[in-house]
């Protein structure tokens, strides 16, 4: 008697379906936080990206509105470093001449008569971006 009812226990356990979304969540949930906290990190990034190129867009505006008569681009870093928030190690900036398509070593020289010059400026900002979250035992998972 006693073996009957534990057989049937055991079936009625076996056809029952009660708890099994329960334990695949446990077995998803992982996987789906591991994937949001990418997202977080890759929306974190695409807007610190945009955020230097705004600054370096607005200094390179700013240059060419003040329009420079000399090869000095001290006022140009620090446009840049206050844009953007960084330190100067961090910006790069430079005043060139291109005489038909050819860059000249000079900024404040000028082209030979018939040359098509055209005088440019170029502002590099690098921003180090902090994760927030520790993607090293992940990657240690992995081989990497």
């Amino acid at each position: 008697m006693r073996m009957v009812r534990l057989r049937q226990a055991l079936a009625a356990l076996r056809h029952d379906r009660r708890g099994a979304s329960v334990i695949e969540l446990a077995l998803v949930l992982p996987l789906l936080l591991m994937v949001l906290a990418g997202m977080v990190e890759v929306s974190r990034f695409v807007v610190a990206r945009i955020d230097v190129e705004l600054a370096a867009q607005r200094t390179t505006d700013f240059v060419l509105a003040k329009r420079p008569q000399s090869s000095d681009t001290s006022y140009i870093v620090t446009e840049a470093m206050a844009a953007a928030d960084v330190e100067a190690k961090q910006v790069t900036a430079d005043l060139f001449l291109e005489c038909d398509g050819v860059r000249k070593d000079q900024f404040d020289s000028y082209c030979a008569a018939g040359e098509e010059s055209a005088r440019y400026v170029e502002v590099s900002i690098r921003k180090t971006i902090e994760m927030q979250f520790d993607w090293s035992k992940l990657a240690s998972l992995f081989g990497s």
